[in-house]
């Protein structure tokens, strides 16, 4: 199996074309034509993920954030995608293709909170859905429980019905599914300000981690390509958030 057959997969379950203009999904260390019996998947490009691949001999990682996001003035061993290409480690990875995909990212943490009717906002890089008339505060209890995650909720006795939700650092779009008739936002991480701005708008906002918002997809693509490939071992990296709940 070649590591462009894995993109080339990826890319229909995520096309790489559909990602941000800011993005830099896609193949992004080693050759096309590599080999692949093993791959790890994960949700951050580190160093120590690159170590783990190395140690449980994988030819290939697939992460959802990229390995390489700005343009490069150094290239030095601090740099996992150094140490992937010193490795002999091909790297992919899908970063907002597969946020807004079908099935993506956003899809997956709808349903994992429990959203029905769901639906893509307008601008296709959140989901918008509902739930049972409640407190912001118990849908906030009950993401923690879905996500087994500690999350922060503004406007708790605000009562919900429609829930506006966007894996990772989704507070850009908190307007906008005001806009288009959330009554919360769930998201993993909102700045203090944006918060603030969201309370004036009268939406509630729950934070649950950025981590803990997005493993959920990588956890599911691992899954999908291993039903697509039997023939390759995919195993999901032992990462954990980098956050820890005192």
């Amino acid at each position: 199996m070649l590591a462009e057959q894995i993109y080339d997969y990826i890319n229909e379950i995520a096309p790489f074309a559909a990602q941000e203009d800011w993005d830099n999904s896609g193949f992004q260390v080693g050759e096309r034509t590599k080999e692949v019996r093993k791959i790890l998947f994960a949700l951050d490009a580190t160093v120590d993920l690159v170590q783990e691949a190395a140690i449980s001999q994988c030819d290939l990682i697939v992460t959802h954030h990229p390995f390489l996001f700005h343009p490069q003035k150094q290239f030095l061993d601090t740099s996992p995608a150094f140490q992937a290409a010193k490795h002999h480690i091909a790297v992919i990875s899908a970063h907002t293709s597969y946020d807004c995909a079908i099935g993506g990212v956003n899809d997956i943490l709808a349903e994992k909170v429990g959203l029905t009717e769901v639906r893509a906002s307008d601008c296709g890089l959140f989901r918008i859905g509902s739930v049972p008339e409640q407190s912001a505060k118990d849908f906030a209890k009950a993401v923690q429980t879905a996500l087994q995650t500690k999350a922060s909720v503004s406007l708790p006795e605000k009562v919900i019905r429609c829930v506006a939700v966007c894996g990772g650092a989704g507070a850009d779009f908190i307007a906008a599914g005001k806009a288009q008739g959330a009554d919360l936002f769930l998201t993993g991480e909102a700045k203090h300000h944006e918060i603030l701005d969201a309370v004036a708008l009268d939406i509630s906002v729950v934070c649950a981690g950025h981590f803990e918002t997005e493993i959920p997809a990588v956890r599911a693509l691992c899954a999908r390509v291993q039903a697509r490939f039997p023939q390759l071992k995919c195993i999901l990296s032992q990462q954990i958030s980098p956050i820890f709940s005192i």
